[in-house]
């Protein structure tokens, strides 16, 4: 097992399968900023010479919402 931490800075990126969906990002991964996971999507664009646009927001919580969509409050809600 490695003992690699992951520090501030740091970008992992990865080839994506789109699995027939063209509108997917070519390249997925993460980006550590300020200490907080981000998740980062690029799409390769040709006009002449080869380049990427992307995005980068917070990860994914597993039910296809970002994190950052959730509510802070501490309050209950009833």
């Amino acid at each position: 097992m490695s003992d690699y931490q992951e520090k501030d800075g740091d970008v992992s990126l990865f080839i994506n399968d789109k699995e027939g969906n063209e509108n997917r990002p070519d390249i997925t991964g993460y980006a550590l900023i300020d200490g907080t996971k981000m998740r980062v999507s690029l799409w390769a664009k040709e006009s002449g010479k080869l380049r990427f646009s992307g995005r980068m927001e917070p990860p994914m919580n597993g039910s296809g919402k970002s994190n950052a969509s959730k509510s802070s409050s501490t309050e209950v809600p009833f």
